[in-house]
């Protein structure tokens, strides 16, 4: 069993993500591995592909966009809002939002092109 470094479900398989974490520069220089579950892949996907329509347009930033600290690899900088459903014991699911960096949003969407083999055609 692996849990999703994003919503913390705990599921069988998890797609690797690869992301760069400032704070272990020195250990890991080409970056660390995070796993995502299928369901906070396809919300960073929504938000990556929304992100690129709108800076094709011309917009820096979309509407809730924020700066602080990325909830997968701890940098401090621009952050994109995705929304991920967290297991609750009240509820099934309850809607979050987390907040990624650009570069955790391109190594999710290269981990989507890769979803199929990490999570079978079936789903």
């Amino acid at each position: 069993m692996a849990d999703c470094d994003l919503c913390g479900v705990s599921i069988p398989t998890v797609c690797p993500v690869k992301v760069f974490e400032p704070r272990f520069e020195n250990s890991y220089p080409e970056g660390k591995w995070k796993g995502l579950c299928e369901r906070c892949l396809d919300s960073a996907k929504k938000v990556y592909d929304a992100h690129s329509e709108e800076k094709e347009e011309g917009i820096c930033m979309l509407p809730g966009d924020s700066f602080g600290t990325c909830d997968l690899c701890g940098n401090a900088t621009q952050l994109y809002g995705v929304d991920v459903d967290v297991p609750s014991f009240t509820k099934v699911y309850e809607k979050e939002t987390r907040h990624l960096c650009r570069k955790c949003l391109e190594g999710s969407n290269d981990a989507y092109g890769r979803k199929d083999e990490c999570f079978g055609e079936h789903h």
